[in-house]
């Protein structure tokens, strides 16, 4: 089965957008305060966990309003849900690191950022895949 490629970009870019949005402003919300003087590390480590996939859903989107890309045609539902998935888990698991995990370990934040990169390393490598798989899977 296949989804149409508008519809299936425009979901990606709303789950990503709108989890992206609400993890900045919770990063700078604890900018003031939470981290003190080391907030500099804690945007260390979100920036490159976030906005690599964010410039490339926002490059996809331009090129489309630019008319350079196909915007018609379909794409495999099972790519777009499984890049839709993994995106969904990766996000849960930035979101759980920055705002959830602090409040409940005795660990200290910038740590706890430093030892999440264990698990989200791999997870946006498949999310990265998934996204590469989608892009390119059009009919």
């Amino acid at each position: 089965m296949r989804i149409p490629l508008e519809k299936a970009k425009r979901l990606l870019a709303i789950l990503w957008f709108g989890m992206g949005l609400v993890l900045f402003m919770v990063m700078v919300g604890q900018s003031f305060g939470y981290y003190g003087d080391r907030s500099r590390e804690a945007w260390d480590w979100f920036l490159p966990n976030v906005v690599p996939t964010l410039t490339l859903i926002i490059g996809v989107l331009v090129s489309d309003a630019q008319g350079k890309s196909d915007r018609a045609g379909d794409v495999d539902r099972f790519i777009f849900r499984l890049a839709l998935g993994l995106s969904a888990i990766y996000l849960a698991a930035v979101a759980l690191t920055v705002f959830v995990v602090p409040f409940i370990s005795e660990a200290k934040p910038l740590q706890l950022m430093k030892t999440s990169n264990t698990y989200l390393v791999p997870l946006q490598g498949l999310v990265s895949a998934a996204l590469g798989a989608f892009f390119v899977n059009k009919r």
